[in-house]
């Protein structure tokens, strides 16, 4: 036996536990059950935001924000991302599109320009407004969001701000129960693997 045979080897790590995936992640394993609904939340003789192409989940819901932008020079915004959810151009608060949501139980949410997933001990319950991935153009811009949990019976109202372009607040509204009821319309595949959290790495 050579002298590193005779040495004992150290025992394997434990594994590591597997952590319950947050409720207020998206599935990953569904059909979302689709709802019609679109609607301008700003439309001025410069600039447009929508939310449309609804889809549903037994947890929460997604949606599409298009922004549309028409000018020249300063007032044509180029290729970023009007919300920058990443803090990367530096922007002032008010330079930024802002983006909220309100339920009827009066829950709300709003996005940041950095905002960061709920910690563990976040009460379950509480509504959660998530930025996804996004294309944009000169004067195009389009994104995901998710949004924990379903909403209850009522309106789901969105809320946009954009001092840049003068629009202080403006608002609109989707059905809520029709959101609940596509979301029973939504197709599970398969159990959620319990380790997976859902959560960029």
């Amino acid at each position: 036996m050579s002298f590193f045979d005779s040495i004992p080897q150290p025992p394997p790590p434990p594994p590591e536990p597997v952590r319950p995936r947050p409720v207020w992640t998206q599935p990953d394993a569904v059909i979302p059950g689709s709802v019609p609904a679109e609607v301008l939340v700003i439309r001025t003789e410069q600039v447009a935001v929508a939310v449309g192409s609804l889809r549903a989940y037994p947890n929460g819901f997604e949606f599409t924000v298009h922004v549309r932008v028409r000018g020249e020079g300063e007032m044509r915004p180029g290729w970023h991302d009007p919300f920058d959810r990443h803090g990367r151009r530096g922007e002032e608060p008010g330079e930024l599109l802002r983006l909220g949501i309100l339920f009827a139980d009066g829950r709300r949410a709003a996005t940041t320009a950095r905002d960061s997933w709920p910690d563990e001990e976040a009460d379950p319950g509480r509504l959660v407004l998530r930025q996804g991935s996004g294309s944009a153009s000169a004067g195009r811009y389009d994104s995901d969001f998710w949004v924990y949990p379903l909403p209850p019976e009522g309106p789901v109202t969105f809320v946009a701000s954009w001092l840049r372009y003068g629009v202080a607040e403006t608002r609109a509204e989707v059905d809520g129960t029709a959101i609940r009821a596509a979301a029973g319309r939504a197709v599970i595949l398969w159990p959620e693997d319990p380790g997976r959290s859902g959560q960029p790495g």
